[in-house]
């Protein structure tokens, strides 16, 4: 039976994508088969008439399948701005039911052992005028994994986001640790006090700020016995 996690972060560019892959890679470590998905996509680049999207396209590498690129994705827009407003500026509607019918016929069709569902912004991330991503993660009672964006501020982001999830219903599994800020001040005692307040919550790896070239190189930054345990 397929695990299904979603992955939220506490701000954009928190690192949802450096943490999707170390989990994924993590994953495929443990002779697990794992696929994932990016329901909106904003920031992407037209090829050869196909709208390419970076973090898609770290799906797509580290996915056990190969599954063509524009499955891995329900909506993709070319500004690097919020989706529901790019959206509009395009005249399209997202409708979350495309999500489902993509992420029920990419498990059936597959059968993968873990597939990680890669949000956009943070967990309220707007979809319209009156829906959010997180409407559609409660309704599938997701299980929630939080990229935590190590950089000034992030506590009150982290508290926030997992408050959020929990009232939602929601189970947040995990989180991971992403050093968004190499320069931060007090890292070490920021993340001391979160660790103290998330001991309830697994802490799935740390990953410090990486180099491009690093980035098929992740998975080692999760800590795979707890990893299996939420699996």
């Amino acid at each position: 039976m397929t695990k299904t996690f979603f992955i939220t972060g506490t701000d954009t560019d928190s690192g949802k994508t450096t943490v999707t892959a170390a989990l994924m890679q993590a994953a495929r470590s443990l002779s697990l088969k794992v696929l994932g998905l990016k329901p909106v996509a904003s920031g992407c680049e037209l090829r050869d008439n196909v709208l390419i999207n970076t973090d898609v396209s770290s799906i797509h590498g580290n996915s056990s399948f190969d599954v063509p690129y524009e499955k891995l994705s329900c909506y993709k827009f070319p500004p690097a701005i919020a989706p529901h407003i790019a959206a509009a500026e395009s005249g399209v509607n997202i409708d979350t039911s495309v999500f489902t019918r993509r992420a029920d016929g990419l498990v059936s069709e597959f059968h993968p052992d873990v597939f990680f569902i890669e949000g956009a912004g943070g967990w309220y991330l707007p979809l319209s005028d009156c829906t959010f991503m997180s409407d559609w993660v409660a309704a599938r009672g997701l299980p929630v994994i939080i990229t935590v964006g190590a950089r000034l501020g992030f506590l009150n982001h982290a508290v926030l986001t997992r408050n959020e999830i929990m009232r939602a219903g929601c189970r947040v599994a995990g989180y991971v640790v992403n050093h968004a800020d190499p320069h931060m001040e007090r890292f070490d005692e920021n993340i001391a006090w979160l660790k103290n307040y998330f001991k309830d919550i697994p802490l799935l790896g740390e990953i410090p700020h990486v180099q491009k070239a690093e980035l098929n190189n992740l998975g080692k930054y999760i800590d795979s016995k707890i990893l299996t345990e939420i699996l």
